[in-house]
């Protein structure tokens, strides 16, 4: 039988940027940053400008399967969303999301800029507290 308690210390944990406090994730989905310019290819994969040139070529983007945005949670922060990158040792490096990082996913919403689709009103009374229990 396999050493499953073995299994359970490898799992590897990650800290708030902030307060260095441990993030916990939420198990949504990753969303896999993606390349169009050579010079994005380039500079985000660590490859030649010939090596870059051939892959924009051959898709009208690159995925990156190595990269990825993830969401996780900070006790004293709130929700954090964190770009993660596997190394080629397999290990994760996660740095904060920078605003850059939002414009190479699909099928996000940046969570500094509210909804377009909801009104300014209802945006309003959806951030006001309330101090009395109804």
């Amino acid at each position: 039988m396999s050493n499953k308690r073995k299994k359970r210390s490898q799992i590897q944990k990650f800290y708030c940027p902030c307060c260095q406090k441990r993030l916990w994730r939420l198990g949504g989905p990753k969303y896999h940053l993606f390349y169009q310019d050579i010079s994005e290819l380039k500079k985000n994969l660590g490859i030649t400008r010939k090596k870059a040139s051939f892959l924009a070529t051959q898709n009208s983007a690159y995925v990156d399967r190595n990269a990825w945005l993830e969401e996780f949670f900070c006790e004293e922060h709130g929700t954090i969303w964190m770009r993660l990158s596997k190394q080629a040792d397999g290990t994760l490096a996660a740095i904060p999301a920078k605003r850059s990082d939002w414009k190479s996913t699909t099928r996000t919403i940046d969570p500094e800029i509210p909804n377009p689709s909801v009104s300014e009103f209802s945006y309003h009374m959806s951030r006001r507290a309330s101090t009395q229990l109804v």
